[in-house]
This record gives C-alpha cells, structure tokens and sequence, in this order.
C-alpha cells in the first residue's frame, strides 16, 4: 500500500479491503478498537482513503459500507458540532438503524440485535492505567474485552459467518511516549480480549482467530540491573525487584506529566510522580524531569529532550526498562492463529500474507 493512505497501492490504485468483500458475500462485519474507530488499523478494514488522517471522511465510509458493529473512540469525527462540515453523522447513522450509544451504560443497554455504533470519547480512549483509577472512567467507558464481547455476541448471529477486527491501540501509543506501565496495562487488556475471542472459538469447528502487531515500537527492554542500589525511596535488588515496581503503577506518564508544567516546583514534581508510581525519586532525576519541562534539557539522541521521554528515561532507574527511541521499529512481530485456516501459517510470514489466509478461510473471491 501507498505510506500514508489507506487501501491505495502505491501506483494510486484502490485496492478493496477485506471488510467490503464479506459484506458483499453477505457476512457480517465489524470493528472494535481503543483508538479512534476511523484510525489506520480499523480503517485498513474497511476504508479507501489516500490520507489516513481523513478521519471524518473514513467515518461516512463506515457507514455507506454498513459495518454492522463500530466500536471505540472518535465521537468527534460523527458530531455535527465538531466536523468542519457540519454533517451529523450520528443521526445518520440513526437513521440508518444504528443503535448509536455513547457510554458503557448505553452499550451494555443496547438490544441486542441490529447495527451498532458506540464511541465513547472525543480521541482515543483512555489508557487502562488511567481508566482504573479514575471511576468516572471507569464507569463511562467499557474495556476493550467488554466490547468485544459485545461485538462477538451480534455477530455469532450471522448465518453466513462474520469478520471482526480487534485492536489494542494504546499499546503502541505509549511505547512512543516511552510509558512502561501505559503500556504492560494496556497489553494485559488486550490480552483480556484475546481470551474472549478464545473462549468464543473454543469448541467450535468455524472460527479462525488471529493474533498479531501490525509493528514494533521503541524496542522497550529489560535491561540487567546488576546488584542492588539503594535510592532515596528505598533499597532496590535485582532486576526482577525493579520490574516488580510496574505492578504498583497508578497512572500512566501522561497522566503525570499532565499536571505538570515549566512551573512546576521540585515538590510538586516528586509528589507528582509518587502519586502515579509510589516512587520517590532522586534529587538530581527531579531537577532532569524540570528542565525538560522547561526545553532546557539536552541528550545527544534529541528526541530524548522531550519531558515525556525524559521522564521515561528517568523511571528505567527503577524499572530496568530502557528504550531505544519513540518510533516504530523493523522487529519481528508475534503471529499466533487458532482454529480452521491456522494450519497454513507457520514460521516467518510476510505480513500482507494474510490478506490470503483471511479470504481463504472465509471462502471470499478477491477481485484481480
């Protein structure tokens, strides 16, 4: 594909996505992330833009494709008052005989037949870390394995099966902010969701489920950390003591450095921080995180000036996670499948690939 567009190849074709096929051959279709519903992976599905960033124009697709369950972020992208055309695509949508809900409450009450749309904030939605502790969260917004479940429970309805894509966004997106405990919370609830599509599949003889990443991201490691160390907050072992700090984490290092700015004083920055992580922090790591807040900060790998990831930085002296940059990266990615058409997969795999073992295994003829 074309860098940059979605199902456009490089010679400015369109190119038909996998979600446009089913629906065509009668299956039901669905999508289901924790980024904004019209963002690349789920768009990939179902979307012909040349500019990924056309979010709002991905979300009228959607609906002209009828894409029987769209769950995840991006209310903005539907609402009349935040679209620059004006265009109220919920109501469409409504008219269209969608079931448009716009928190956990509306999506657990939802009838349980018909199309569905449910966005459940403006942007993405929240990272898991974040969601936990704040119970308006918690309450406004469902998990990621909550609407997956939902999603599979409308779909398994459809007498000549279905396609649905379930994305943990935010894994990605706080590798690039270089946010540890963003990122081990989110993959844990992904993993949530990849056990309620197992448990959907489970005994069953025509269900094919796919587990993968799309791509690396700042090749967070676990670095030896040798002997103990002892820091004002207390005396550290090995590196399985400092990665052990994860667990304790209560918020993300957005979070953190939301309250934060070039202002902020050395207190009001440790207290900051131990608030998110129970950690206390040195001295000298406190007056580093200052000066990136104040573009003071400088490292020969200039990325790394930024306040997010020099507080990033700064926690991998308590949790033996280092990190390599804020890009994605060339690694290898997992590639794990169960069920019917998995047997065709195996080894390394070039990843446009399975574009073939999913039409296959849904019987769908691909236009030449």
């Amino acid at each position: 594909m074309k860098n940059g567009a979605i199902n456009f190849a490089p010679d400015g074709s369109p190119q038909t996505p996998i979600l446009r096929l089913a629906r065509a051959a009668g299956k039901g279709t669905g999508l289901v992330t924790t980024a904004t519903i019209t963002h690349a992976t789920p768009a990939g599905f179902a979307a012909q833009v040349e500019a990924r960033a056309d979010e709002g124009i991905i979300a009228e697709q959607y609906l002209e494709v009828g894409v029987d369950v769209l769950l995840g972020g991006g209310a903005k992208f539907f609402d009349a008052a935040q679209r620059a055309d004006r265009r109220d695509l919920f109501g469409d949508y409504a008219r269209a005989n969608y079931t448009v809900v716009r928190d956990a409450i509306g999506l657990r009450a939802a009838s349980a037949g018909g199309r569905l749309l449910g966005t459940f904030g403006d942007d993405h939605l929240p990272y898991t870390l974040d969601h936990r502790a704040d119970p308006a969260l918690a309450a406004a917004v469902p998990t990621l394995a909550e609407m997956a479940q939902v999603a599979l429970a409308r779909l398994a309805t459809k007498e000549r099966g279905f396609v649905l894509q379930i994305e943990g966004a935010r894994v990605d997106h706080a590798a690039h902010a270089n946010d540890i405990g963003g990122l081990l919370f989110d993959q844990l609830a992904f993993d949530d969701a990849v056990g309620v599509a197992l448990a959907f599949a489970a005994g069953r003889d025509d269900t094919l489920v796919i587990v993968t990443s799309d791509h690396g991201n700042a090749n967070p490691g676990l670095n030896g950390a040798g002997g103990s160390f002892t820091s004002r907050g207390g005396s550290y072992g090995d590196t399985q003591d400092c990665f052990d700090h994860v667990a304790r984490f209560r918020q993300t290092n957005v979070w953190t450095l939301a309250g934060l700015g070039p202002e902020s004083t050395a207190v009001q920055v440790r207290d900051r921080v131990h608030a998110a992580t129970e950690l206390s922090l040195e001295a000298d790591e406190i007056e580093l995180l200052r000066r990136a807040l104040k573009k003071e900060h400088r490292e020969g790998y200039r990325v790394r000036n930024a306040p997010l990831i020099a507080y990033g930085q700064i926690l991998a002296n308590y949790t033996s996670v280092g990190w390599t940059g804020t890009q994605h990266t060339t690694d290898y990615t997992e590639l794990a499948a169960f069920g019917p058409g998995s047997e065709v997969i195996g080894g390394l795999v070039q990843n446009n690939a399975l574009f073939g073992v999913m039409t296959g295994a849904l019987g769908l003829t691909v236009p030449a």
